[in-house]
């Protein structure tokens, strides 16, 4: 198995080592390309295609975005950092994109970083049939799960799918022994009103445990300019300020909700 893991295909397009806000500890995180969502506030639009795109460069130079490698590949990649791994409790965490997207990749470079001790994650929307999602959950010590819109009709607005099968796989990841962390992009206009807040309230009372973090993630802008290197028009949208991120933080701590903001 460990060798027909090391030659799983796959495309990614960034690799980044020290990082310290995808789960415990200093972690390198692999982002995977391709996403079944469109959010119109994504901050990685060229992890959107499943294809290597050229971005046009501030210099005029052009780079080419995303590359086939083998699950092997990467292990080697991310096992060069295996010295803070260790030291600091962190490990791989896989991102994107949507690392679902690719499940059989996933689970391939999963699988050879448990082997080799070191924790893993995955960031997800959870947008892909359980048959497949499940498999990849669980080879996680920890799921990232992004809950952006919880009105339905809303979610398919501003991502172009609905939130049903999400949802559901947010349920069934209760019977899994994954830890489980909840991160809100705030996004203003889009989720940041009292319905919505009140929503995520509600699901977390209702179905979660009360001590499973939740971490608000306020939009920046800073991946507009991604979206004109792409050729594409970008979606503009404010950034939401410090105070009212903390209004925010306080109004989901007040209803008994373990809040970050950041992270």
């Amino acid at each position: 198995m460990p060798e027909r893991d090391r030659d799983a295909m796959g495309m990614v397009f960034d690799i980044q080592g020290y990082s310290i806000h995808d789960g415990p500890g200093i972690r390198t995180t692999v982002f995977l390309k391709g996403c079944p969502l469109r959010c119109d506030w994504c901050q990685n639009p060229e992890s959107q295609s499943t294809r290597p795109e050229r971005l046009a460069e501030a210099d005029g130079g052009v780079r080419t975005v995303g590359r086939r490698m083998t699950a092997g590949e990467v292990f080697d990649e991310v096992a060069k950092d295996a010295v803070f791994y260790r030291g600091s409790g962190g490990g791989v965490t896989l991102s994107g994109g949507e690392p679902l997207a690719q499940p059989e990749f996933a689970g391939a470079i999963l699988r050879l970083c448990r082997e080799a001790g070191f924790h893993t994650a995955v960031d997800t929307s959870g947008h892909a049939p359980w048959r497949l999602a499940a498999p990849v959950f669980e080879l996680c010590d920890l799921v990232l799960f992004d809950l952006k819109q919880l009105d339905t009709g809303r979610h398919r607005a501003a991502t172009g799918v609905g939130n049903r099968t999400l949802l559901q796989n947010l349920r069934r990841l209760r019977d899994l022994d994954v830890q489980l962390w909840i991160r809100v992009p705030v996004v203003p206009g889009w989720n940041d009103d009292d319905s919505s807040l009140a929503a995520v309230t509600e699901l977390v009372r209702s179905e979660l445990e009360l001590a499973t973090p939740v971490f608000l993630l306020p939009y920046h802008p800073y991946g507009e300019g991604k979206y004109e290197a792409l050729g594409r028009i970008p979606g503009r949208i404010a950034a939401p300020s410090a105070e009212r991120m903390a209004a925010i933080a306080g109004r989901l701590t007040a209803a008994g909700l373990t809040v970050q903001v950041g992270g």
